[in-house]
């Protein structure tokens, strides 16, 4: 039933109408050849004119198929000028290509002789004939001049929307391709980057900028509010009714399209309050739609694709009871045709709308696509239909919530309490995907909402999981054995379950295994992530010791660290998060196999002197002293005889750090100097005959590198463990020297370890208690005595830093009681040692 609304129309008399409609039959007939022919005389009509089929060479037989150069028209058929055909010259009845041989440069197909080199329905062969839109070009089909393929199809490059200027080029929804180029068409107004039509356009109604007032529509340039014809649909749900909007008024300048088409409108009432539902699917054409107030004019919703994959249109609007909106189904710029109009009611906005219970786990599935919108998320946006459940936690712990298998992009809200208190939590997009997850520590009793929403007012099938929560897998993905390789991922959504131990963490973190295939030097990094991200390695499991960490070790807040591996060794890699950061990650895994160590052996004698360079070597053995990261040469060696061996970096070009190991390059350490002389170093080892120790040359910190000297020799001084200088029994008395050069011969059991050192043997001359300090020493000493004539005696005594830097012991001694005194430093502590030695009064 068609009405009228607010503005009347003019109509025409019965004698308009039959002229008008003479003038439409008309024009129709005139369209092909499917409509009836104006044509006598037996002609037929051909791109609008009448011909007589049976002779006419440019439509011979059939409107459209010419006759090849030299030939003519005879009976509907192509034959060669002047030979055969009923009536010509030479009588005789020949049919053409049938009877006589065609051209050298035609072929014969049926009754014709053609070109297949350019006939379009013969290319190439007979009967092959090429798509519309395509020319024979030396027998293969082509596109005509002017149109290029793309995706298998001819197509204007110059106005195809999809292939504009170029292929696959595709301009807005709201622009038009021109002359090859993406621009608004003549009708429409470029305002500020979008394309309006100022006779329609609510927001650029006359002039760009000019918005229309809430409730008015753009007509013919000014703000005004029109309401044209329109129909009235029942209160049934579902409901589908077809139309078409060809022919339809134009009243409404939908602001979800910069240029609309003919509009077939519809005025629809609800009886009861709820969310509605109207979309276009089963349309024809680029539809768009549009809910408006039929009293107000204001829009309600409107919507042109439903998304980027389809041209139909879906909108939801919440209508009160007896509240009048008028739906306007149109097209996108200019579009027009055959429509679907469904329409559902939704169910009325409920929250919450279900409960979880008690048992764990729990999963729930339904579709929001037919519930109302009763919550809007703090991370999504209004309009969404949402569904909801209850949950009290049985006991104190963490719970997990997520909506992963669910049919659309979700969102997932906690609130404390009831649907209106205060947000725990809220995740869009967890792991990178389209759903989401929430885990949240709860105490015992205590209530809380899950609300599963859409993003930007999407709704569909969803699943709810509601389960305790339990350590994540660790770890979640083994990396295998090989390098280099790259993973990528997302840790938003993920657990914080791993501690960095080098920074703030409070992030979700994801967690690999690798194992080293060689032995090696090996770099893991995060160059390419998307945000702040912290990287720690740990050996045995993934809470396992920290082998190492890094935060911000590369540009832009990434991470890389470096650890030396064995073979078969495994590890487990963290990519974590600084503070709370998460996100889109890069893992790069690289390494470089370690050399043979040692690398060079050496002769079994002293004096010796090897010279070598550090650059462009790694870091495989870890010094026990000085700064990590320094490239290393490895040297093995035996000691011809029993001694103090001395091996020191004197005359090397950077920092250099010097350790002994006995026996393999992860030998126990016999001894590490990181600067006794300057940048230098020097050990002192006491070896035994034929005892393989192996001697690295080592760099202190990364940039440490360069040229080396390699010094051995045997050390031929005293005061040392084996040979002790003798004070005798004079007391009080004062004894000097240098430590810089000593061995490191006594060990201390008051400090974990010590450095080079000067031995000295004592003799009571009375019973008594004796003071021994090292004050006045230029140093940071440590100070032990023990009993007898060697440092293998008890320890009577031990102390560090008594006095600052200075060392102070007493000792009860009987008389003629020998002592052994060693005055110690510190590792890599060298200098001018003062021994007093004084008895108490």
């Amino acid at each position: 039933m068609n009405k009228s609304g607010l503005r009347l129309r003019p109509t025409l008399s019965s004698a308009a109408l039959l002229l008008v409609a003479g003038v439409v039959l008309a024009a129709s007939c005139a369209e092909g050849d499917s409509q009836p022919s104006a044509c006598t005389g037996g002609q037929s009509q051909c791109d609008g004119q009448c011909v007589d089929i049976q002779t006419s060479a440019e439509h011979c037989g059939a409107c459209g198929d010419a006759c090849g150069e030299g030939q003519q028209c005879t009976d509907g058929r192509c034959e060669r000028g002047g030979e055969g055909g009923s009536g010509g010259a030479g009588g005789g009845g020949g049919e053409g290509g049938d009877d006589e041989e065609c051209d050298e440069e035609e072929t014969a197909c049926g009754a014709r002789c053609v070109n297949v080199q350019t006939d379009a329905r013969n290319c190439g062969d007979c009967d092959v004939q090429c798509d519309a839109g395509e020319l024979c070009v030396e027998g293969a089909c082509a596109c005509a001049d002017g149109l290029m393929e793309c995706d298998g199809a001819c197509v204007d490059v110059q106005s195809d929307r999809a292939h504009c200027g170029s292929c696959g080029s595709s301009c807005a929804p709201n622009q038009l391709c021109v002359e090859g180029a993406c621009s608004c068409s003549a009708e429409l107004t470029d305002c500020d980057g979008a394309c309006a039509n100022l006779q329609t356009s609510e927001l650029h109604c006359g002039s760009c900028g000019n918005a229309c007032e809430r409730g008015a529509f753009c007509q013919a340039g000014a703000c005004t509010c029109v309401v044209g014809t329109h129909e009235e649909l029942g209160d049934t749900f579902p409901q589908v009714v077809t139309g078409t909007t060809a022919g339809g008024e134009t009243n409404y300048g939908l602001a979800c399209v910069a240029a609309g088409g003919s509009e077939r409108v519809y005025r629809f009432t609800p009886s009861e309050a709820g969310t509605y539902t109207m979309d276009t699917s089963g349309s024809t054409f680029d539809t768009a739609l549009g809910v408006v107030g039929a009293t107000t004019c204001g829009q309600l919703a409107c919507n042109d694709d439903i998304d980027t994959d389809t041209a139909q249109s879906k909108v939801r609007a919440v209508i009160d009871a007896d509240q009048s909106v008028l739906i306007v189904v149109t097209g996108f710029a200019g579009a027009e045709g055959d429509f679907t109009l469904n329409l559902s009611k939704a169910g009325p906005p409920i929250c919450p709308s279900g409960d979880v219970g008690d048992t764990l786990p729990k999963v729930f599935t339904g579709d929001t696509a037919l519930l109302g919108d009763a919550i809007t998320p703090s991370c999504g946006q209004p309009g969404g239909p949402d569904a909801s459940y209850t949950f009290t936690a049985p006991a104190d712990g963490k719970y997990v919530f997520d909506t992963f298998d669910s049919g659309y992009n979700t969102v997932l809200e906690l609130r404390d309490g009831d649907c209106n208190g205060g947000v725990i939590a809220c995740n869009n997009d967890s792991r990178g995907g389209a759903q989401s997850r929430i885990a949240a520590e709860l105490r015992a009793g205590q209530t809380v909402v899950v609300i599963v929403d859409g993003f930007e007012g999407a709704g569909g099938p969803y699943t709810l999981h509601v389960s305790e929560w339990a350590p994540p897998e660790c770890p979640t993905m083994d990396l295998g054995s090989t390098y280099p390789q790259t993973v990528t991922g997302n840790t938003s959504g993920l657990d914080n379950y791993l501690v960095a131990p080098c920074a703030t963490d409070n992030a979700p973190e994801v967690t690999y295994s690798f194992t080293a295939p060689v032995a090696g030097r090996y770099t893991f990094d995060t160059i390419g992530s998307a945000f702040d991200t912290v990287l720690h390695v740990h050996e045995g499991s993934c809470d396992g010791p920290s082998l190492a960490c890094d935060d911000n070790g590369a540009p832009s807040s990434k991470s890389k660290v470096v650890t030396p591996l064995a073979e078969g060794q495994t590890v487990y890699v963290a990519v974590d998060g600084a503070y709370s950061a998460s996100g889109a990650y890069t893992l790069n895994v690289s390494g470089i196999a370690a050399p043979a160590c040692p690398a060079n052996t050496l002769e079994s004698a002293v004096p010796q002197a090897v010279t070598g360079t550090t650059a462009d070597l790694g870091d495989f053995v870890g010094a026990p002293c000085g700064a990590a990261g320094g490239a290393e040469q490895t040297y093995g060696f035996t000691a011809p005889s029993d001694g103090v061996y001395i091996f020191d970096t004197f005359g090397s070009s950077f920092d250099t750090v010097v350790h002994v190991h006995d026996g393999t390059c992860g030998g126990a350490s016999l001894g590490c100097n990181d600067n006794t002389a300057g940048l230098q170093s020097r050990v002192a080892v006491p070896l035994v005959a034929g005892q393989a120790v192996v001697a690295v040359v080592d760099g202190s910190g990364p940039a440490a590198s360069g040229a080396f000297h390699l010094n051995i020799t045997l050390f031929e001084g005293n005061a040392t463990c084996d040979n002790p200088i003798d004070l005798g029994s004079t007391v009080p008395q004062t004894a000097t020297g240098p430590t810089l050069l000593q061995p490191n011969s006594g060990a201390p059991s008051c400090t974990a370890s010590s450095g080079n050192d000067r031995v000295y043997r004592f003799t009571a001359p009375a019973d008594g208690t004796y003071i021994i300090d090292t004050v006045s020493s230029t140093f940071d000493t440590v100070l032990h005595v023990h009993d007898g004539e060697s440092c293998a005696g008890a320890e009577l005594a031990c102390n560090d830093n008594t006095s600052g830097v200075a060392s102070r012991v007493s000792v009860t001694l009987t008389a003629g009681q020998v002592i052994t005194i060693v005055g110690d430093s510190r590792p890599s502590s060298s200098g001018n040692l003062t021994l007093h030695i004084t008895a108490a009064p």
